[in-house]
C-alpha cells in the first residue's frame, strides 16, 4: 500500500528526454559506427582454395594415369613415364597454392592497414 503510494508521487518528477535529446544521441552513435573500421572478409576461404587446387591436381593425375594405362597397361603405372609427369603436377599445383595462400594473407594484412 505504502509503496503505491510512493510510487505515484515519484512518477510525477521523471523528467522525459526531448525529441532533440534523442536525436543528437542518435546521431552520435550513427557518427561513431560510421567512423569504426570495418573488418574485411577474406575473399576466398582456405579450404575453398585448398580444394580447388587439389581437385585440378587430382584430375590432370587421373587423367595422365588413364592415358598411360590405355597406352601401357598395368606396367605403365608403375614406370617412369607416369610417375614423373605426377610428380610434376603434384609440385606444380602444390607450389600453386603456396604461393595463393601467401598472396591471400598479404592481401588481408594490407587491407587491415
Amino acid at each position: 500500500m505504502q509503496d503505491d503510494k510512493i510510487k505515484d508521487l515519484l512518477s510525477g518528477t521523471k523528467m522525459k528526454a526531448g525529441e532533440n535529446l534523442k536525436y543528437r544521441i542518435m546521431q552520435q552513435i550513427e557518427t561513431e559506427k560510421a567512423l569504426v573500421p570495418k573488418r574485411s572478409v577474406s575473399s576466398r576461404p582456405v579450404i575453398k582454395n585448398m580444394l580447388t587446387v587439389f581437385g585440378v591436381m587430382y584430375a590432370l593425375i587421373a587423367i595422365v594415369g588413364l592415358a598411360v594405362y590405355s597406352t601401357s597397361g598395368q606396367s605403365g603405372l608403375s614406370s617412369a613415364t607416369f610417375l614423373v609427369p605426377v610428380i610434376l603436377i603434384s609440385s606444380v599445383c602444390s607450389m600453386f597454392w603456396m604461393i595463393s595462400l601467401y598472396d591471400d594473407r598479404r592481401r588481408n594484412k594490407h587491407r587491415a592497414k
